[in-house]
């Protein structure tokens, strides 16, 4: 029997999947490393974080004891974004890196900003594993809410694809998008509340801040990690229907451009 979701059949999904595998491989061909870069890299940038701010500022959050609170509280949120991050940079730029294949190639360019978005899922679990490893250290049991760690990646994957949709669609007919992406996402990083807490803010931005997806999506990761805690019910209604409507009206725009793609590339 063969189910089609959002126009997806089963061996889509299949043919996405060996695609990100060769993204992957491709990404470090000829290095001495190979695919071990792709956990050295999160890794290291981790370490560095959780070096200048636990041993050389020792910063620490109102009320707690020791400055690797601080630590495990960025990372918690750091993690997540170096997921969205790298999902989004692979993702803009999927169409036109794969561009002999779009040309050559009879398949469904759709899955090319997914598995683009699927790149995102290695630092993800790098920074998790490193998270778990710090909570272990600094004494922390597991708790019954970590079983919202999947769901929080699933919503980030969701929306990480719709917005490679989006951004992918556009690179092929402005190149400046993948160009300016850098500093957009560290804009992004900045006015989000991942390096602080969203108290920092004054009363009214607090209010849109609350709003911000990015923030929303690492509070699904800090809550049950740090606090023993699931989101609140419109957290998780208000990111199911961001993701899920950011990713329809992605694919929808994508579909309507891709045709216009070969002219293009």
């Amino acid at each position: 029997m063969n189910i089609q979701l959002l126009g997806f059949e089963r061996r889509d999904f299949v043919l996405g999947f060996n695609l990100f595998k060769l993204s992957l491989s491709d990404r470090y061909l000829g290095s001495t490393l190979g695919l071990i870069w792709a956990i050295v890299n999160p890794v290291l940038m981790l370490g560095i974080f959780t070096f200048v701010f636990g041993f050389v500022f020792k910063s620490k959050l109102p009320g707690a004891e020791t400055s690797m609170s601080y630590v495990i509280w960025l990372i918690s949120g750091y993690a997540p974004w170096l997921g969205i991050s790298e999902g989004l940079a692979s993702g803009t730029s999927s169409v036109v890196a794969n561009s002999g294949v779009v040309k050559n190639l009879a398949f469904k360019t759709e899955l090319l900003p997914i598995q683009g978005a699927l790149m995102g899922c290695i630092p993800l679990a790098v920074g998790l594993t490193f998270l778990v490893v710090l909570l272990a250290i600094d004494g922390r049991a597991p708790t019954l809410s970590w079983v919202m760690i999947p769901f929080a990646i699933i919503m980030q994957f969701v929306f990480v694809a719709g917005i490679s949709f989006f951004l992918s669609a556009l690179n092929v007919f402005v190149r400046d998008v993948g160009v300016a992406l850098t500093n957009l996402l560290i804009v992004l990083l900045f006015l989000t509340p991942i390096f602080y807490p969203i108290t920092a803010f004054p009363g009214a931005m607090r209010v849109i801040a609350e709003f911000n997806p990015f923030y929303v999506l690492s509070e699904a990761y800090r809550l049950p990690l740090l606090e023993g805690r699931i989101p609140s019910a419109w957290q998780l209604i208000y990111v199911i229907g961001v993701s899920t409507i950011t990713f329809v009206l992605g694919l929808a725009f994508f579909r309507r451009l891709k045709n216009y793609f070969d002219a293009r590339l």
